[in-house]
């Protein structure tokens, strides 16, 4: 039996995107990989949670629990980790239970659910918020069976369907943007400040469609990091030294404070030329102020995300993807309701298949304890896998009839149930 059978749980999920959430709100409910370890294990161990996930991204916070047990005002348990008012916020917030929480992570893990639709950075991201967990010991089986077959899903939309025709990450949104402008990208000045994911991406990005690009490290000369092809280096202490020469100023960082301040360069950045800042990190990397600046244009994720199209063609497809790796789900979760009975079934059978064989294993001169346990084993293993086996193979209500059937003929042919 798998372990994750044993026991049926309850998965249910809270948490605050962007469709109800600005980003100045979704900032106060971020996390960092440190920080969110130590919210996971808090949840599992003052709240008797058997697992816990933290999905953290510039659009969202998603917590999932599955428990044997509902947990009772997740969301305030949440502010509560996070030192915030819960009433302050609690209509921002979002709650789904069970089925409905894993068709929202399927839809989520396929970029269904991003801010700009269709993009698949958000199936990394699920991925991490997986590994996370297990880092914190917080990745239970089940858990970890809901967020291996949502991503098992949105590997197969990914392959299968082309959810959107240009827009495939914050990164690609900015680009959109910025070459629809005025101005173009080819042959301007770009500063990326940020050494990860995204801020590689971006620099990678800006480099092919022409850009001079600087991006930003931290301790460049003492230590190794990875650096997109055809761009320059400056010390992240630096990234002040230069910064009124650049047309376009990116960040995207971790940092829970601001890359780009404004009192730090506002004066460098007010001569009459138009620089373009755009922010893709949560919490924001650069200030607002900035946008008071008549001759600065500023971006962040929630600019970047909109006006994204939608091919209806495509979005059914995916659905119908989404569909099946539920009911694969669903068709494992419903058999658990049928195991005590089936291991009955089992071991009845293992017990009848050595009353006719022992005579048999007698003649043969074999030791009649390890003939009997040898014969029991085989028998109850292979009852027990064919009929698992059978809910692959019938139609949807026929299977718990076809159960219902065998035990009611096992227990008629008058055998004792071995329990």
């Amino acid at each position: 039996m798998l372990p994750w059978m044993e026991v049926v749980f309850i998965l249910q999920m809270t948490g605050i995107d962007y469709e109800k959430a600005d980003l100045n709100i979704r900032s106060l409910f971020s996390f960092q990989n440190n920080a969110a370890i130590k919210a996971m294990a808090y949840i599992k161990e003052k709240y008797k949670a058997d697992g816990v996930v933290i999905l953290f991204t510039c659009n969202r916070t998603e917590v999932y629990v599955s428990a044997k047990d509902k947990i009772d005002n997740l969301f305030k348990i949440i502010c509560h980790i996070k030192d915030i008012d819960a009433e302050k916020y609690v209509n921002y917030a979002v709650e789904r239970y069970d089925m409905d929480a894993v068709e929202h992570l399927f839809k989520l893990a396929c970029g269904m659910k991003s801010r700009v639709f269709g993009e698949d950075q958000i199936i990394t991201q699920v991925k991490d918020a997986l590994v996370i967990a297990r880092e914190a010991g917080t990745a239970d089986s089940y858990l970890e069976r809901v967020f291996q077959t949502a991503l098992a899903a949105a590997k197969k939309v990914k392959t299968e369907v082309r959810l959107t025709s240009v827009k495939a990450s914050v990164v690609s949104g900015l680009v959109n943007v910025l070459k629809a402008g005025t101005d173009g990208i080819r042959g301007k000045k770009c500063l990326v400040i940020g050494n990860g994911l995204i801020g590689r991406l971006a620099a990678a990005s800006m480099v092919y469609e022409g850009a001079f690009v600087t991006v930003t490290v931290r301790n460049y000369k003492t230590r190794k990091v990875e650096i997109p092809e055809g761009c320059k280096v400056v010390d992240y202490k630096d990234r002040y030294t230069d910064i009124g020469s650049y047309d376009i100023i990116i960040s995207a960082t971790t940092s829970p404070h601001y890359t780009v301040k404004y009192e730090d360069c506002c004066q460098m950045l007010a001569d009459g030329r138009r620089h373009i800042l755009a922010d893709l990190a949560v919490p924001a990397d650069i200030s607002g102020q900035f946008k008071e600046m008549d001759n600065i244009i500023l971006y962040n994720v929630d600019s970047l995300g909109q006006g994204c199209d939608q091919d209806d063609e495509a979005v059914g497809h995916a659905i119908d993807i989404i569909k099946e790796y539920k009911e694969k789900l669903k068709t494992e979760e419903n058999v658990k309701e049928y195991i005590t009975v089936i291991q009955n079934i089992s071991k009845e059978c293992g017990r009848l298949v050595f009353e006719r064989a022992k005579h048999g294993l007698k003649a043969q001169d074999v030791c009649p304890g390890m003939a009997e346990s040898a014969v029991r084993e085989a028998a109850e293993k292979t009852v027990a896998s064919m009929l698992f086996g059978l809910k692959k193979n019938l139609p949807p209500g026929y299977y718990s009839a076809c159960i219902d059937a065998i035990e009611e003929h096992v227990r008629g042919s008058g055998g004792i149930w071995a329990g």
